[in-house]
């Protein structure tokens, strides 16, 4: 038996387990895969996000891809945020992977994004831009702020995560001063307050 078959086995029972139904072993494979980061699942979790039978399996396969980075991951991630048919939790998982693995383009679908028609979409960008550091966003994120209290079921209000996002946007200007780039994919911020 070749060396590398028991891992390959085994990434493809994750991503098996990944496709399933119950929704802890679901999650359980994809925090799995996660950890893993093989490059062997991506071509697969990719798949699922795309394909998957259910909006759980989608989702999953979003916060899989949270920190498989690359291209590829990336503009899956971005495609199932701006998927208006797509269901609102696997958009908001998208948006919120963007979060930690993203390029300049995904700023602005993100941005795109703050007024999106879903409660759980709008949240999870405004998260997603306070922890880029977007100051591109504090225009929208102020609307949000001032109109916005509609509760994502788990969490609090987007008035809320965006208001926290201002703050958090704010101190990371004030904490970096004169280097006002984006720390994961250097896009140049506007300077805008």
């Amino acid at each position: 038996m070749p060396r590398g078959s028991p891992n390959k086995t085994s990434a493809s029972s994750l991503v098996k387990r990944l496709n399933g139904r119950s929704s802890v072993d679901v999650y359980e494979a994809a925090k799995e895969i996660w950890k893993r980061g093989d490059p062997r699942t991506l071509r697969s979790v990719i798949r699922t996000l795309k394909r998957g039978q259910r909006a759980l399996n989608r989702a999953a396969a979003a916060y899989a891809l949270n920190l498989m980075h690359g291209r590829t991951a990336i503009a899956a991630l971005e495609t199932a945020v701006q998927n208006r048919q797509e269901h609102p939790k696997v958009r908001g998982q998208a948006a919120e992977s963007l979060a930690i693995t993203h390029r300049a383009s995904s700023h602005r679908v993100l941005l795109r994004n703050l007024q999106d028609p879903s409660k759980e979409v709008r949240f999870w960008c405004a998260y997603s831009l306070a922890e880029m550091g977007d100051t591109d966003a504090l225009a929208g994120l102020r609307k949000l702020a001032k109109e916005d209290r509609r509760i994502v079921k788990g969490f609090w209000s987007v008035s809320r995560e965006a208001n926290w996002a201002i703050r958090t946007i704010r101190k990371a200007v004030r904490s970096k001063g004169r280097r006002k780039r984006c720390l994961f994919c250097t896009k140049a911020w506007s300077g805008s307050k």
